[in-house]
């Protein structure tokens, strides 16, 4: 089917008389085959449809629309935000939050400090030189700690 015809079907379909559009797909049927069959099985097609239509259309009963509509409102789901409003919902937070906290804590009690020691002064080396056993004893061991001592003394 052509273009013509896809964006005018309708009209042809009810043959609405008048206007350039209805002048342009009357030349456009009339000279290609394909497009004119094909309008005219939809035309039949509507013709059966029309004739399976009861000539009298039975009434909704009172209250049919409005049953329906309540019947839709009963089946709708619930919205996202409804959930925040649950008391269990409520509930569920709670303890979720309680057991990230002991969690967490657990981790920080009981994980291993690792904080670089702070640097030595010259002091304290000199400190810790008086104070270790066997000092003055052994003259070249004396002198291979202090040259430690100093080598990793850092400012």
């Amino acid at each position: 089917m052509h273009g013509l015809i896809r964006e005018h079907l309708e009209e042809a379909l009810q043959g609405a008389p008048g206007g350039q559009t209805s002048d342009e797909v009357a030349r456009h049927l009339s000279g290609c085959e394909a497009c004119r069959d094909e309008v005219s099985g939809m035309r039949e097609q509507n013709r059966v449809l029309r004739s399976l239509r009861p000539e009298d259309p039975p009434e909704a009963a009172p209250g049919f629309y409005a049953r329906v509509l309540e019947r839709i409102e009963a089946q709708r789901g619930s919205s996202m935000w409804s959930a925040f409003l649950d008391p269990i919902f409520d509930r569920r937070v709670v303890a979720t939050s309680l057991a990230l906290s002991v969690l967490l804590g657990g981790f920080l009690a009981f994980s291993e400090a690792r904080v670089a020691p702070p640097p030595a002064s010259a002091e304290a080396i000199m400190e810790m030189q008086d104070r270790s056993p066997g000092l003055g004893q052994n003259r070249q061991r004396d002198r291979d700690t202090m040259l430690v001592a100093l080598a990793t003394y850092r400012e």
